[in-house]
Order: C-alpha cells, then sequence, then structure tokens
C-alpha cells in the first residue's frame, strides 16, 4: 500500500494560518478564500484543520518555547511563515504521535523552503532541532538524513 503525503494538508493549515494572522480574523473567516485558491480532499482537509486547531489551542505554550530556543532573536521579528511552519511542526511532534519525527521535520524544511526566505529551511530545521534537542526527543536531521 503506497504512503500517502499530508503535504497538500500541511501547505493548507500554513495557509490557513497566515490568512487567519494577516486579517486578524478567524478560520472560519479565513476558510473560504484559502479552500478557493487551493481545493482539497476531504481527507487532507480535515487533517489541515487538525492541525489548525492544534495550533491555536497551544499558540502561547508553542511560542514560549519557540522563543527559549531562538537565542538572542524575539519571535516577532522571525518571518511570519516561518513562525507558522515551526508551529505546524510542533503541533505535529508533540500531538500526532504517528507521523514519524524525520517526516514532520523534512516536510516543515521543505514547505519553509518553497514558501518563505531563502534561508527558511536552515533557520526551521534548526529552530525544530534545538526544540527536539531541549525536549530530549532524538533526531538525526542531517542533510544525507533529511
Amino acid at each position: 500500500m503506497a504512503q500517502v503525503s499530508f503535504r497538500p494538508a500541511r501547505v493548507f493549515a500554513m495557509q490557513l494560518l497566515y490568512a487567519m494572522e494577516i486579517a486578524g480574523s478567524t478560520a472560519g473567516e479565513a476558510l473560504p478564500g484559502v479552500l478557493d485558491a487551493q481545493p482539497l480532499q476531504d481527507e487532507m482537509k480535515k487533517y489541515g484543520m487538525k492541525l489548525v486547531d492544534l495550533v491555536q489551542a497551544h499558540k502561547a505554550e508553542l511560542d514560549t518555547e519557540i522563543e527559549a530556543c531562538s537565542a538572542h532573536w524575539g519571535i516577532e521579528r522571525m518571518a511570519m511563515l516561518d513562525r507558522i511552519v515551526i508551529r505546524i511542526a510542533m503541533v505535529e511532534l508533540l500531538y500526532v504521535p504517528d507521523v514519524p519525527m524525520k517526516v514532520v521535520i523534512s516536510e516543515a524544511v521543505q514547505i519553509a523552503t518553497k514558501f518563505s526566505t531563502d534561508s527558511s529551511g536552515s533557520f526551521v530545521n534548526g529552530m525544530l532541532a534545538g526544540i527536539v534537542q531541549k525536549r530530549g526527543m532524538v533526531a538525526n536531521t542531517t542533510k544525507k538524513d533529511a
């Protein structure tokens, strides 16, 4: 049986969280515009919404941990998409145990590389590696593995 990639769901979650943050809107208010731009299968939409809900429920905790792992770099100075991608990856690492850590980190790096700045992939990788290390999780995020 072929593995299903949930990247479309992660990208959807990123786009919805971005739209919410930019417009100061709720998920319900931002959802139609995001779905119009990127129609999704129900399974992907359901997983993406799960990620959005988890990020919203744990945002303060996530941001505190992101700030603690970013030496001398306040969260407000980070590129907005980088913050959002890191939050999504963190909720997958912490609250979706059936997704392997290596997959979560790799997906976050690839999404950041595609949608954010030139240095975002490296930045997101470093931040997630620091968070994983701080939490005592084991991760090998070297280039040959990712």
